[in-house]
């Protein structure tokens, strides 16, 4: 720690000539100025007063050669965001009722921007189509959902709100610490900044909202500009978002979602309960649903799906039958909530007069 300490102090000074310890302060003399710095206060305002937090600088030192130093510095001036930690215990995904929640996404000014971004970006909407097999209509309605088509992308800086997940929200601290990771290495791979990086409360990055493990493993620079760029390039979001999904389990030209209806007896029978919103793949064949009194049409695909079950209104639930394309698109939002409005935006956005 004493190490770490005396690089920070480096760091924070323009000029390091002297490093003199006093009454549990360092003392700096530079060409700007001398003045005191109070260890304890930076270390409890800071990051840096974290254990795990150093132990993360050292790692990040250890396996990946990160410059240290440089991290030492970041956490230092950054402290925990606690808006962050209010915000993902009360996602609208996983609190509101659909009818609620779709609201604010499938409605006329979603919809009409998005015919507007499809008719705008064609030419990649259909290379993407043929590279990957994901109607544009999809693409779009995703781009819009998550982020107004790039009009939000988030005003936060990524570092901060990663580092607060990482080091301050254990139940999916795991997960962040490894967002952060990425994080890293994907600002030292662009050369950016790490701390003026904006994104979304939870650091995911750009027009397609990729989080930083993604962003470097399945972003593509469609336009061939020679960059990767999810904010400035439509074309590089399009294509990183059909990529995505053809990665997680597209299948071209295959099945959604159909709606059902469920025998109102069974509809509170523990096998519909338990049967419904379960998984994030198929998992019953059609005659099995049957058998628990959901009305399968004989039209209907012979092949396994879920069953889906959201509020539709203050006193009614709707059904739904889910495909493996379904769970392709949840895989996105692992949430039932934000992977039907995408689907309902998309068939606004599809556009019947052929622009495609």
């Amino acid at each position: 720690m004493k190490l770490l300490w005396t690089t920070l102090v480096c760091f924070l000074t323009v000029s390091c000539s002297t490093v003199e310890s006093k009454n549990n302060a360092v003392l700096l003399e530079g060409d700007a100025s001398s003045k005191l710095l109070n260890n304890d206060l930076i270390v409890s305002e800071s990051f840096l007063g974290k254990e795990d937090v150093n132990a993360f600088i050292t790692y990040m030192g250890d396996k990946h050669g990160y410059d240290q130093s440089l991290l030492i510095n970041a956490f230092s001036h950054i402290k925990p965001r606690q808006q962050v930690i209010h915000k993902s215990n009360n996602q609208p995904e996983v609190i509101t009722p659909y009818y609620e929640y779709k609201k604010r996404f499938v409605e006329r000014s979603r919809v009409d921007s998005g015919k507007t971004f499809l008719k705008l970006n064609k030419q990649w909407l259909d290379k993407a189509e043929r590279d990957f097999g994901v109607p544009a209509e999809i693409i779009v309605a995703i781009a819009g959902v998550e982020t107004y088509y790039g009009r939000i992308t988030g005003s936060r800086d990524v570092f901060t709100s990663l580092s607060t997940l990482a080091f301050d929200y254990p139940r999916r601290g795991d997960y962040f610490r490894s967002e952060l990771e990425a994080y890293l290495l994907l600002s030292r791979e662009k050369g950016w900044p790490i701390e003026t990086i904006k994104g979304s409360y939870s650091g995911a990055l750009g027009m397609a909202q990729f989080m930083p493990s993604n962003y470097r493993k399945l972003a593509i620079d469609f336009d061939g500009d020679g960059e990767v760029d999810l904010w400035k390039s439509s074309a590089d979001a399009i294509g990183s978002i059909a990529n995505y999904l053809k990665a997680n389990g597209w299948q071209a030209n295959g099945p959604i979602l159909d709606f059902v209806t469920v025998d109102k007896a069974q509809q509170q029978s523990q096998e519909i309960k338990s049967w419904s919103n379960k998984q994030r793949k198929p998992f019953n064949y059609p005659s099995t649903w049957k058998a628990l009194g959901v009305d399968v049409s004989a039209s209907f695909p012979k092949i396994k799906s879920g069953l889906i079950r959201l509020q539709s209104g203050p006193e009614e639930i709707d059904y739904w039958l889910a495909y493996n394309n379904f769970f392709a698109l949840m895989s996105y939002n692992p949430s039932r909530r934000y992977t039907m409005a995408v689907i309902e935006l998309s068939k606004l956005i599809h556009d019947t007069n052929g622009v495609k």
